[in-house]
């Protein structure tokens, strides 16, 4: 999964923000902070267009693809460095210049 991915929430463990299992959403940014996604649904409510919601890796399953590709995910990152910049690949860390970071598959919640 990657920034601009269609996503549904599989675990209902987000009521108080009133998201629920089975509520599909947008990956909203390019970076995972404390294993979590930031995830924007829609709403409904033109005054508020969007709920955002930090949503762990795990309870989350790819619906769609998003247009997000590397070289935009890329521009959207401080630096722009493909060194430290990674993606969650089958399970592998593997940075820009394709090199594993990990000789094992990655655990989410390591």
């Amino acid at each position: 999964m990657k920034c601009y991915d269609l996503v549904k929430v599989i675990k209902d463990n987000y009521t108080k923000n009133n998201v629920h299992i089975g509520d599909v959403g947008r990956i909203s940014e390019a970076w995972i902070i404390n294993n979590c996604f930031t995830v924007a649904f829609d709403t409904g409510n033109d005054d508020d267009f969007y709920n955002f919601c930090e949503i762990k890796i795990e309870d989350l399953e790819l619906v769609e693809e998003g247009w997000g590709r590397e070289k935009i995910l890329l521009e959207e990152l401080p630096k722009n460095d493909p060194r430290w910049w990674c993606k969650v690949e089958d399970g592998f860390i593997i940075n820009l210049n394709g090199d594993k970071k990990n000789k094992i598959p990655y655990d989410y919640n390591s």
